[in-house]
Formats: C-alpha cells, structure tokens, sequence
C-alpha cells in the first residue's frame, strides 16, 4: 500500500507511553472500547449518552486527537461516563487520516485492551485510527454514524448525494469536491487500497454492524454492493428528555415563527436558503440557532434572529423562549441520524425537511412530520401552505404531544440484545420493511419518536 502523505511521516517526537493521569475505573464489571474522534458533534452525543446509561458494562473511550490537517496527532483514553481522562499519548509518527497498519497505535491499543481487560469494541469513527482495531481478536460493532473512510469526504456528497463513484469521479472528488473535507490529503491510490482493506476487515465474522435508519442501508448497498451484503441492523438513537409543550400556537394574524437549527454549510443547504430567503422571509419570521460562521450572511437581515452557538444545555430553553410553530431542516447530503429532530418533536413542533437521508425512515408525512421537495421552490411552497392552512400545524403537534420519546436504554438493550444473539450464535433481526420505507424499523416501537 502506498504510504499516506507527508506530514505523517514526520517524527513530533518519542510518544508518551502510558501518561497515567487517574486511576483505572472499577473493574468488576467487563470493560467496553469506544473508538472516537475529539471533534464533538453527533458521535460525541452517541458516546457520551450510551456510556452514561449502561450499567451492563464499564465503558472506557479512546479518541483521536487532531486537527482537519492531520486526525490523528496523538490519542487521549477517557472514561466514558464522567470523562475523567486516565491516559493520553502524543503520537511519534502522526495518523494523518486512518492506517491500514500502525505498529506504534496497535501497541497503544493493545495496552489498553490488556490493562483494562476490554470485551468489545463498540467502533464509532475511524478519523485518526488505524485498521488494527480489527486485528485484536475482540468482537467489534461497528456503528455507521457516516460513511467514512469509505468516502474520504465523509458526507457521500458532490453537488449531490453520492451512490459509488467510478475512478474518474473519485479522482475529481478529492480534488474538488467543495465539502473539501479530504482534498489533497492523500493520493486516489492510497484512498483506494485503504477502502479495500476496510471492506475487508468488515467482512469478518466477529464484527456486527448498526445503521441508526435505514436509509444507511441504501445507501450503503448502493456505494458498494459488498456493503449491502453485511448484516446489517438498524437500531436508532435515543435521546433522554422530558417531553415538553414549546409550539408557538401558528395563531392567524401573524408570520408563522421558524427555527432552523444547526450550522449553516454547504451539506446543510446553505445554497437552498439563499435561493429562497427573500420569499421565505416574507412568510415567516426565521431563527437561527447555532448556524456557525458561514451562515452569518443572514444576520441583520429583515425578519431574522441569528443566534451564532448555543450549549446544547441551553437548546430547551431557546426552543420554549422562541415558541416556534416550525422546525425546518434543509439538508443536502444523506444524514445518517438527526438529533435535532429527536429534540424538537420532543418539544412537540412540527418539523419539516428535505425528503433526503434518514428523514424519509424518521418522518411519516402528517403524522410526525412533513417532507419537502429537493428544490429552494420546494421550500417557499412548503411555507406558502403551512401559512394558508395554519391546522396542520397545530394538529400535528397535538400529535407530537401524545408520542413517547424512544430513549437511550432502550437503544443501549438493542445493542446488548444485538450481542448476546451475536455470541449465542444467531442472526440480526431481519428489517421488516425495505430501506425505502418511511415507517420505523422494527426496533422502534411503532408511534415512537425517535
């Protein structure tokens, strides 16, 4: 295999073995690895959220440590419910972006198994890994919260969804793909031999495979048909909140009041929001929470409260304190779960996004939900029709009223009931419906938010 890119060549000088910071964590109960970047987001949330309701197992969280530039510059090993740290490596030779094989992460990694008498790997992100994660003889779940290193630029986006690339279009990919999450990092080569020796190590027979919607699953089997030959389980994500009333009313009278949350960026469908924010401003007054810096073109502008980042902590209040009778979510590129979802049907507002990822498992249109066409006209209609019919609004959120939330133990038993049928010899649960479905699958409970 070719070898990856310069900077990771480079020696940062001798590693530092076993920095003890703490104690090891109480040792009676068998030790789960969580594989992790330090980059926050989604993955952070999954983690932190499975090792803080588990009671089954001690969780333990190994992360990368880096930067866009180089992933993994050193490596830092936490517990995973109090995020109390117990050792930190600073690497000799730099991860750049992931290994097929890297002697000096595989001994970390196997000290780390062997003092902490680890289990199971429950493997969440491969960014500043290595493949030998794969080579220690432990059964490992790997959880598909995107699609890399599959696809160097994570999101499976080029000017649209991804479904597999030829050499030409990879080629052009990595060198112009404006989500410009690997470009110039790495040759095609390397990224290739790389894929191959990933799809190989998920073939094996210890590993187990989650998708949090099935919409994962299409789109896996249509990147790489050995993809869509795994078994592959759906089990959603959980989220632990007290339900609560924030719907702002949609009364007559007045600009419907619309939240959009998250940062603005190209796969977020910041080009749609542009194309239709001077239409759209004229039927609803628009908020945006935590929209980051590239979104902040809207900021004063007529009709809009721009509110650049919020503490997650404070994600209830913003929703109960704007009252707001639409969540909108714009997304381009195939999300593999959405968390803000989960919280706004919580809050009981109807939310509406872009038929695209796992909205179309998650959203049963006028039942949770709405689904909105691909284009920035899609948008303005969409508005025009809540704004005429102002009952749909407010009979879908009586709806999101009455609704359970699925919580985190009740995804954490999925994953143990995934196990023990795993050790006990048997097969995951088959999907009752096809990945195209917008039903549930089978592991939510029908009428479930989730």
């Amino acid at each position: 295999m070719e070898s990856p890119c310069p900077d990771a060549q480079k020696s940062v000088g001798p590693a530092l073995p076993h920095q003890q910071i703490s104690d090891r964590p109480e040792q009676r109960k068998a030790t789960n690895l969580h594989i992790s970047h330090s980059w926050g987001g989604g993955i952070y949330r999954w983690v932190h959220d499975f090792c803080s309701v588990d009671r089954e197992c001690n969780n333990l969280v190994l992360e990368s440590l880096g930067t866009r530039e180089c992933y993994g510059i050193g490596l830092r090993l936490v517990e995973g419910a109090s995020r109390r740290e117990l050792q930190s490596w600073v690497l000799k030779y730099p991860i750049s972006e992931t290994r097929v094989q890297h002697q000096e992460y595989r001994t970390i990694l196997e000290t780390v198994c062997q003092d902490y008498d680890v289990g199971h790997i429950y493997l969440s992100s491969m960014l500043g890994h290595s493949l030998d994660i794969f080579n220690l003889g432990l059964p490992v779940t790997k959880i598909y919260h995107d699609y890399y290193p599959y696809c160097p630029n994570v999101y499976t986006y080029f000017g649209r969804p991804c479904a597999g690339c030829d050499l030409e279009k990879f080629t052009d990919c990595l060198k112009n793909n404006p989500v410009d999450f690997a470009n110039d990092k790495c040759s095609v080569n390397y990224w290739l031999d790389l894929r191959e020796a990933y799809v190989e190590a998920l073939s094996r027979s210890d590993v187990s495979h989650v998708c949090p919607s099935k919409n994962v699953i299409a789109n896996l089997e249509e990147l790489d048909p050995r993809l869509g030959r795994l078994s592959l389980t759906v089990i959603p994500h959980g989220i632990n909140l007290t339900k609560k009333n924030s719907f702002g009313g949609a009364e007559e009278g007045r600009k419907l009041r619309v939240v959009i949350l998250g940062t603005q960026h190209i796969v977020k469908g910041l080009k749609l929001l542009e194309e239709s924010f001077d239409r759209a401003r004229l039927i609803a007054d628009l908020t945006f929470l935590g929209g980051g810096p590239e979104g902040t073109l809207f900021m004063s502008r007529y009709g809009v409260r721009y509110i650049k980042q919020y503490e997650h902590s404070e994600l209830g209040a913003l929703l109960q304190e704007g009252a707001f009778d639409l969540a909108l979510f714009t997304s381009t590129f195939p999300e593999t779960f959405c968390y803000t979802l989960s919280e706004v049907r919580a809050h009981s507002i109807p939310p509406g996004a872009r038929a695209v990822g796992s909205f179309l498992d998650r959203i049963r249109e006028g039942e949770d939900g709405f689904l909105i066409g691909p284009e920035s006209e899609d948008i303005v209609d969409f508005l025009l029709k809540l704004d005429s019919d102002r009952t749909l609004l407010k009979e879908l959120s009586s709806r999101l009223e009455t609704l359970p939330i699925r919580t985190v133990e009740a995804m954490v038993d999925d994953y143990y009931d995934l196990r023990n049928r795993k050790e006990e010899g048997g097969m995951p649960a088959p999907l009752v419906e096809r990945p195209d479905s917008t039903h549930p699958p089978q592991q939510a409970t029908p009428g479930t938010i989730y």
